[in-house]
């Protein structure tokens, strides 16, 4: 029994040292929106679901269930349903009050097993991946709604959520529970019954669930907390107003074939398919921000700022 306990107690540590000491890769083309303050309140909110889940399934099952946070990161709807295995328990629900839908997502094997145990068995055996039966699934249903009510009693000093449970669907890819581009805070779980280990997988839609966030982070803020955030943010913004920003002017660009451009020599002209009387484009990290004239100031070229052409034709 010793050597077995020794692996198990490795095997958790391991997973704390990756989820808490190893970098994640940041995908500066999809920026995270959830603030890192944001993100701490609700890993310990999800450290406070865990227990009470835990506190469920083991009162359930009638023998001890771990369940431990693994981390929270953020996905959009189509890459967080790639990842889900078929077949899969996925249950969406309606997160009341927040806008959209949440997804738990939770392994088939692991499921079976909790059956297994709410039916007498003892759930020790490696569990078939296949689809659940029709006794299964009610039995799998009934333990989603009384695991949501956790969920809705661990987010109290965040929202007062009532949510309700809309379908079960065994394929992920079936459940369309948001648009593919819509970005979801995606909270992941390592659960452990005895010997048999499993995930879990929170999903809730990130824009409301940051908006709950910051008015719960106002109702607890004092009036001092609240000027101090007010100063930080003006000062911000003074210094923001001072950064200095490289732009440049240019005009509309041609196009040129591969060998049109090995035979260009000094001296050659270009014609531009820019109009005489065309404005020019003021661009800053390849974005226009305004249009203008050519001119000079003094021995310097400059320019002047003048309406844009959709401005001009109001």
């Amino acid at each position: 029994m010793a050597p077995e306990t020794s692996t198990s107690a490795e095997r958790t540590g391991g997973r704390r040292s990756r989820r808490r000491g190893v970098p994640v890769p940041y995908d500066f083309r999809r920026p995270t929106k959830l603030s890192r303050q944001h993100a701490r309140v609700l890993e310990i909110t999800y450290e406070t679901f865990c227990r009470q889940w835990a506190t469920l399934l083991s009162s359930t099952l009638r023998t001890s269930v771990q369940v431990e946070l693994d981390g929270v990161q953020q996905y959009s709807y189509d890459e967080y349903a790639a990842t889900l295995a078929t077949p899969s328990i996925m249950t969406v629900f309606d997160p009341e009050p927040l806008v959209g839908a949440g997804v738990l997502h939770l392994d088939t094997p692991l499921m079976l097993t909790f059956v297994e145990r709410m039916l007498g068995g003892t759930g020790a055996h490696e569990q078939p991946l296949r689809v659940l039966t029709d006794i299964e699934a009610v039995l799998c249903r009934g333990m989603v709604e009384r695991t949501l009510g956790e969920l809705a009693a661990s987010l109290t000093s965040i929202v007062d959520l009532k949510p309700h449970l809309s379908s079960i669907e065994q394929n992920p890819q079936f459940a369309q529970a948001a648009a593919a581009t819509d970005v979801m805070i995606v909270a992941s779980f390592h659960l452990q019954v005895e010997r048999i280990e499993g995930t879990a997988t929170l999903a809730l839609p990130l824009d409301p669930l940051s908006a709950a966030l910051s008015a719960a982070e106002l109702r607890v803020a004092s009036p001092e907390e609240l000027r101090i955030r007010r100063l930080m943010r003006d000062r911000l913004d003074d210094h923001l107003e001072h950064i200095p920003v490289e732009v440049s002017v240019r005009l509309n660009a041609t196009q040129l074939r591969p060998d049109q451009i090995l035979a260009l020599v000094p001296g050659d002209v270009l014609r531009l398919p820019h109009a005489a009387e065309a404005p020019l484009e003021v661009v800053a990290s390849d974005t226009v921000v305004a249009s203008a004239v050519a001119g000079s100031r003094g021995s310097r070229l400059a320019c002047l700022i003048v309406p844009t052409p959709e401005e001009s034709s109001r």
